[in-house]
C-alpha cells in the first residue's frame, strides 16, 4: 500500500471513531452523582420549606381545637357611674305580712342611691358536656387537613425527586452525546487537513473533499446546539439543587445509570403506585373529610349543653347582696329550623359521594398512566437495543469497507459513506438513550416513589 493511501486509511479510522493516537486529557470537573443531586435538593428547594410551613401551621390549628374540650375560665369586669339617682319605693307590706311582725315593710319606704363609682367582677367557669362531640369531629377535620398537608409536603417531594432524576437523565444522555461528537469532530478536522493535503496533489476528487467540509461544519453545529442544551441543561440542576447556576461538574455514564422502575412488572408497577402516589391519599383523606362533614351536619341536632359556674361580686351596691355564686346547667337547642339542618346534611351527603367517586377516578387514572409510562419504557429499551445493533452492524460495515479499501477495491468515497452510515447510527443511538432515559424517568414519577 502506497504511503498516502495508507495515510487516507488512518484519517479514516480516525473519522469512524476507531482507537486512535493518544491524546492530552482535560482535568475533569467533579462528578455529581444522582443520589447526591437528590439528597441535594430536598435539603435545599424553597418549595418544600413552604409545604413543610403548611404542615406545622395545621397542627397549631388542630392544638388550637383541642383546648375547646377544656373547661372555659371567663373574667368580666364592669365599673361605671349612674348618669342621674336612681329611686327605688317600696309600698307598706310590699314583702308580705308576718305573723308577729305585721306587713314588710310596715310604711312606705324609699331608697334612693346616688350617682357614684360603682363596680361588679363577674367570674364564669363553663366545661362544655354534649358539645365534646362536635368538638372531637371538628379535631378530626382538622387532623384530617393536617394529613392533606402532610401528603401535600410528600408530594412535593416526590415531584422535586423525580425533576431532579429526569433533569439528571437528561443530562447524562446529552453529555454522552457531546462526547461523542466533540470525538467525531476531531475526527473529521483531521481526515479535512488530510484530504485537503491529497486535494493539492490531486489524489483526491474535488467534491469528496467538498463532503469533507460539508460533513464537518454540520458536525460542528451539532456539536455547538449539544453543548448548549448541556449548559441549560446543568443549570437547571443547579436551580432544583438550590444553588448557584454555573457550577462546574460533571454526572454519570448512562451505561452507569439504574432504574428501578424499569425492573417491575405492569402489575406490580400498578400496585406501587396505588401504595406511594399522594394524589391517591389525598383522595381518601378528603372522602374522610366528606364523611366527617357529614357527620358535623348531623351534629347539629344535638342541644348545647353547658355546667357552668358564676360568681358575681358587687362594689357599693346598698341594696344587693356584695356576693352572688350559682351553678347549674344551660341548654341551648333550636328545635324548628325550617328544614336548615336537614338540607345542610343532604348536601354534606353528597359531598361524601363526589368524593367516593373522586377516588374511583384518580385510582383508574393512575392505573392508566402507569401502564402507559411502563409500556413507552418498554418500547424505549427496545429501541435501544435495535439502535446499538445498528452501530454494531455499521462498524462491522466500515471494517469491511476498510479492508476492501486495502485491497484498493474501493475508493474514498465509500470509505466516506460507510463512515456516515456509522455516525447516522450513533446518532440515532444517543437520541435512543435520551428517550429511554426520560421514559424512565416518566415512570419513576408515575410510581410516586419515595425512595
Amino acid at each position: 500500500m502506497s504511503p498516502r493511501r495508507a495515510a487516507l486509511l488512518a484519517a479514516a479510522l480516525l473519522a469512524a471513531g476507531l482507537p486512535g493516537a493518544p491524546r492530552a486529557a482535560a482535568p475533569e470537573p467533579p462528578l455529581l452523582g444522582l443520589d447526591e443531586a437528590v439528597a441535594a435538593a430536598l435539603a435545599r428547594n424553597h418549595l418544600l420549606a413552604g409545604a413543610a410551613l403548611e404542615v406545622e401551621k395545621q397542627e397549631d390549628r388542630a392544638d388550637a381545637l383541642r383546648t375547646r374540650r377544656l373547661p372555659a375560665l371567663r373574667l368580666d369586669l364592669l365599673a361605671s357611674r349612674l348618669l342621674e339617682p336612681l329611686d327605688f319605693t317600696f309600698p307598706a307590706g310590699t314583702f308580705g305580712t308576718f305573723p308577729g311582725v305585721g306587713p314588710f315593710p310596715p310604711l312606705e319606704s324609699r331608697v334612693r342611691t346616688e350617682p357614684q363609682l360603682t363596680t361588679v367582677a363577674l367570674v364564669t367557669a363553663s366545661q362544655p358536656l354534649t358539645q365534646q362531640y362536635r368538638i372531637g369531629l371538628g379535631l378530626r377535620a382538622l387532623e384530617l387537613g393536617r394529613d392533606l398537608a402532610r401528603e401535600q409536603l410528600r408530594g412535593e417531594r416526590q415531584r422535586i425527586r423525580a425533576e431532579v432524576r429526569a433533569t439528571y437523565y437528561r443530562l447524562s444522555a446529552t453529555q454522552a452525546a457531546v462526547a461523542a461528537l466533540s470525538d467525531l469532530v476531531r475526527a473529521l478536522e483531521e481526515l479535512d487537513q488530510q484530504t485537503g493535503r491529497y486535494l493539492a496533489e490531486e489524489v483526491v476528487l474535488r467534491g469528496d473533499a467538498l463532503e469533507v467540509k460539508a460533513r464537518l461544519a454540520r458536525e460542528r453545529w451539532r456539536l455547538s446546539s449539544a453543548e448548549s442544551g448541556l449548559a441549560t441543561q446543568r443549570e437547571r440542576l443547579d436551580q432544583l439543587l438550590g444553588r448557584d447556576l454555573g457550577a462546574r461538574f460533571r454526572v454519570e455514564d448512562p451505561s452507569a445509570l439504574r432504574s428501578p422502575a424499569a425492573e417491575l412488572g405492569l402489575e406490580e408497577a400498578r400496585a406501587r403506585a396505588r401504595a406511594r402516589r399522594p394524589e391517591l391519599r389525598r383522595a381518601a383523606l378528603q372522602r374522610a373529610q366528606a364523611e366527617t362533614g357529614l357527620r358535623l351536619s348531623r351534629a347539629d341536632w344535638i342541644p348545647d349543653v353547658t355546667l357552668s359556674a358564676h360568681y358575681a361580686r358587687l362594689v357599693d351596691f346598698h341594696f344587693l347582696p356584695d356576693h352572688v355564686a350559682d351553678v347549674g346547667l344551660l341548654l341551648s337547642w333550636e328545635p324548628f329550623d325550617w328544614g336548615r339542618r336537614g338540607k345542610e346534611a343532604s348536601a354534606a351527603g353528597r359531598a361524601e359521594a363526589q368524593a367516593e367517586a373522586a377516588l374511583a377516578e384518580a385510582e383508574s387514572q393512575v392505573g392508566l398512566e402507569v401502564g402507559a409510562r411502563w409500556r413507552a419504557l418498554r418500547d424505549a429499551t427496545g429501541l435501544l437495543e435495535a439502535t446499538r445493533l445498528s452501530v454494531a452492524a455499521a462498524r462491522e460495515s466500515l471494517a469491511t469497507t476498510m479492508n476492501r479499501y486495502r485491497e484498493d477495491a474501493k475508493v474514498l468515497r465509500d470509505v466516506l459513506e460507510a463512515e456516515a452510515r456509522l455516525s447516522g447510527a450513533r446518532h440515532d443511538e444517543v437520541d435512543a438513550i435520551a428517550g429511554r432515559w426520560a421514559a424512565a424517568a416518566d415512570l419513576e414519577r408515575a410510581l410516586g416513589d419515595d425512595d
